[in-house]
């Protein structure tokens, strides 16, 4: 059951970050696009527009993949000893030490697991999955504006 949380945890992070940086490449490239044509002249506003949106779509994105480590609180009773960020700063001995000291029983060692479990599962609900589904939704309003706007310039042409 552990192991299956932990694995699905992991699958979801990797899609949000395949996503993101799927997400990533569309938009800047269509801003990259949009600004080239705006050295040629005359650019219109439907794509004033869609390099607007599409900028700030890209922003979501790099935020739901950019890293985030913390300086480890010290107020904080039961660190994740299974994430990097609080093991950067120790020396190896005294981590595995730590970590040895929850393999003593098989309660504090699925203790541990759980803890890792849902603090990654709590980065990807607040994180990760929050900035994935803003970009998404900037990108499609974007699309839908850019429509509009090229429609009204079509009739008024």
């Amino acid at each position: 059951m552990m192991r299956t949380a932990q694995l699905n945890t992991l699958t979801l992070s990797q899609m949000a970050d395949q996503k993101a940086s799927i997400l990533m490449g569309a938009t800047f490239l269509v801003f990259s696009l949009s600004v080239s044509r705006s050295f040629v002249g005359d650019i219109p506003p439907s794509l004033i527009i869609l390099a607007a949106f599409s900028f700030l779509s890209s922003l979501c994105a790099v935020m739901a993949v950019l890293p985030s480590v913390k300086k480890p609180d010290p107020g904080v009773t039961t660190p994740n000893k299974l994430f990097f960020g609080h093991f950067a700063g120790m020396d190896e001995e005294s981590w595995a030490e730590d970590v040895l000291e929850d393999l003593k029983s098989d309660e504090t060692v699925f203790r541990a697991m759980m803890h890792d479990i849902y603090q990654n599962g709590q980065v990807l609900a607040r994180r990760k999955y929050k900035f994935l589904a803003l970009a998404y939704r900037i990108f499609v309003v974007g699309l839908f504006a850019t429509v509009i706007s090229f429609a009204i310039e079509a009739m008024a042409a």
